[in-house]
């Protein structure tokens, strides 16, 4: 029996000895895997400028600077590299104590160094005497990482009598054994003053949800995200403003498990935005890309980050995207959707929705005219008469202005006001006869529809030039 005790109390010793010695090694490793990932999506560059790893902790500084062509060219002329040093304290497990008691392979926190502190509270008002950011992080047994962080409450004072005034953010995520990043955070106001006036943001929130244990290549990944803003308002002394409820924005991408398509689908929206005595609301934008080729969009980022680092121009990119659409997107069939785009004004609603499809065989057609073959468009439009008047007034009155420019017939204000009230009611009359609206009584329509090189409003074929 004695032997037995023995024998378990030498086991138990030995594995609190070598075990701290195996979280270090999981701890170094979970970090150089996240600095990997973060470095190669090209927005950030993370390195360790000092990694001192002990038996049961470890000390580190973790640089991050940024790869911005700007930023490094800003700083570039005052000799300085854009870097921030962060300070990275950890303890190895099994068995945590000192950030609260519990199992797991470290806990630790990271926090601006002393030299940024200093900076910090020379230049920014800041309501607290804690560091002024912090990241708490575990990993537990299983691999499995959760982390919050969060940073002061602070204003700013300029010379121009302006002031930033920033609450307190905070934000929490976890990041699984195979990759799985999930991050919320929320910064309850911002608001900036001057002279002139205030500008106040409050409730920003955003959520993050990426998979990079999917990940396809270097860009491409199974991913969500979503951003909201409760108000953003803007008064001044004069009564004039702007105000905006309710905006989201929302992204979602999902592979096939063969890893050869994705499908994409974007969300914007606003309950209501008042400006300079207008009034816009219930706005949505909802668009969807499908069948989507993954290496299409693989190569697609990768072009846009090469023009990015590079300086080339719009020009170069769309050559090279096109040739790659012929080879990596048409063949899988893709397709953009307009689920929905619409607001109402005082004048009325309008709602629009719309589709383009391109068939798989389109990409062995030798030209543009023989891809049309493959081409399908389908768009309904419903928008309330008041509404449709305004719009196409709106149209004239910037047409008539273009022309008075250019050296046409030179009008007085009264003179275009009425002109375009004429034109406008014309114009929406005209197309009425043509056929291209629908006299729905209170509302117009129109729908369109293309397919097998034949073309479709609202019923009736439409001829085309070839």
């Amino acid at each position: 029996m004695k032997k037995t005790l023995l024998l378990i109390v030498v086991i138990l010793a030995i594995a609190l000895v070598a075990l701290p010695f195996f979280g270090a090694y999981k701890t170094e490793e979970a970090f150089n895997g996240w600095i990997a990932e973060v470095n190669q999506a090209g927005t950030y560059e993370l390195e360790w400028e000092r990694y001192e790893k002990g038996w049961l902790s470890t000390n580190a500084v973790l640089k991050v600077g940024f790869k911005q062509p700007e930023l490094t060219a800003l700083f570039a002329a005052s000799g300085e590299e854009f870097a921030i040093p962060l300070n990275v304290v950890l303890h190895h497990g099994p068995v945590l104590w000192r950030d609260g008691a519990g199992l797991g392979w470290f806990s630790g926190q990271i926090f601006l160094d002393k030299e940024q502190e200093i900076w910090i509270q020379n230049n920014l008002q800041v309501d607290g005497e804690e560091p002024f950011y912090l990241m708490r992080i575990f990993m537990n047994l299983a691999g499995n990482s959760s982390f919050n962080d969060r940073s002061l409450p602070f204003s700013i004072s300029a010379a121009d009598d302006t002031t930033i005034q920033v609450t307190a953010y905070a934000g929490e995520g976890k990041i699984s054994r195979n990759g799985h990043l999930q991050y919320t955070g929320n910064l309850p106001q911002l608001s900036v003053v001057d002279e002139s006036g205030k500008i106040a943001v409050d409730d920003m929130r955003i959520k993050i949800d990426s998979d990079f244990g999917k990940k396809v290549g270097r860009y491409v990944l199974p991913s969500s995200g979503e951003f909201s803003v409760s108000s953003i308002s803007y008064n001044n002394e004069e009564g004039t403003g702007f105000s905006l409820q309710k905006l989201a924005a929302f992204s979602d991408m999902q592979i096939n498990e063969e890893q050869t398509m994705a499908n994409m689908v974007i969300k914007i929206g606003f309950g209501h935005v008042n400006f300079l005595g207008e009034s816009v609301s219930d706005a949505a934008l909802q668009f969807r890309f499908s069948n989507v080729g993954v290496e299409f969009l693989e190569h697609y980022l990768a072009l846009i980050q090469q023009g990015y680092d590079s300086g080339e121009n719009s020009a170069q990119l769309a050559m090279q995207s096109a040739s790659l659409a012929t080879t990596h997107l048409i063949p899988f069939g893709p397709e953009l959707k307009i689920d929905a785009l619409k607001f109402t004004t005082a004048e009325g609603k309008l709602n629009f929705a719309g589709r383009v499809a391109v068939a798989p065989e389109a990409s062995q057609a030798l030209s543009p005219f023989e891809i049309l073959a493959y081409l399908s468009v389908d768009s309904s439009l419903l928008v309330d008469k008041p509404l449709a008047f305004r719009l196409m007034r709106q149209s004239t009155l910037r047409d008539l202005n273009a022309a008075q420019f250019e050296g046409g017939e030179q009008l007085t204000d009264d003179e275009k006001q009425a002109q375009a009230d004429n034109q406008a009611q014309m114009t929406l009359d005209m197309l009425t006869v043509q056929g291209m609206l629908i006299d729905k009584g209170e509302q117009y329509s129109s729908e369109f529809h293309f397919k097998d090189g034949k073309a479709e409003l609202n019923g009736q074929p439409v001829p085309l030039p070839f």
